[in-house]
């Protein structure tokens, strides 16, 4: 059964008119009471200070604007980075090889000979030389075309044998000179092993 409503029950438009007014007057003095001073540190009453509202909305601002500005910063930052670029490996480097090198000669009474090794600044050559039997003249000296330096001594003498290391003092050659000041022939075999380029018998 279908029961229809007295017309005496329902709302008049004047009651309607002023629950909305309650309404919207409700709404907003909770606005301008909680929401403003909650939300953006807003209190036109005092009210929200009251209540503890205030402080809540100012700490919310607060924090949006430091958020506000990192998001800038970190743009700005993002602007600044460059593209890093390819980095090229550099070679890497290998220990210097090592050369080995035995030589005879042979002097007739009165000749000389001389052999030289090339040798750049600061490399080494380990050797040791010996007659097969008298004891021979030497001049060990360095000669530099780079530098115009024609002849420096580094060790001279007499002797039946010698050994030693020799270390480049500038970019050149370097070695021995040799003369057979007896009256028979004599043979000096030169064994060297190190970082030199060449080794060669200046006639």
């Amino acid at each position: 059964m279908q029961h229809t409503p007295n017309p005496e029950d329902l709302p008049s438009s004047a009651k309607l008119i002023k629950s909305t007014i309650v309404a919207a007057v409700a709404a907003a003095f909770l606005l301008i009471v909680a929401i403003l001073p909650a939300e953006y540190g807003i209190d036109p009453t005092g009210m929200g200070k009251v209540l503890g509202l205030t402080t809540m909305g100012e700490t919310k601002t607060s924090l949006a604007q430091e958020a506000a500005v990192r998001d800038m910063d970190e743009t700005a930052a993002a602007k600044a980075i460059q593209p890093v670029q390819d980095v090229k490996p550099k070679p890497v480097e290998t220990a210097t090889t090592l050369r080995k090198d035995s030589l005879e000669i042979s002097l007739a009474p009165n000749e000389g000979k001389e052999i030289k090794l090339t040798l750049n600044k600061g490399e080494r050559a380990r050797y040791v030389w010996h007659t097969d039997g008298a004891a021979a003249n030497f001049d060990g000296h360095s000669d530099s075309v780079k530098h115009q330096i024609n002849y420096q001594s580094w060790q001279k003498g007499r002797s039946q044998r010698e050994e030693g290391e020799l270390i480049a003092e500038f970019d050149g050659k370097h070695g021995w000179f040799w003369r057979n000041r007896t009256s028979q022939p004599m043979k000096i075999t030169l064994q060297v092993e190190g970082e030199y380029s060449a080794i060669d018998e200046v006639l």
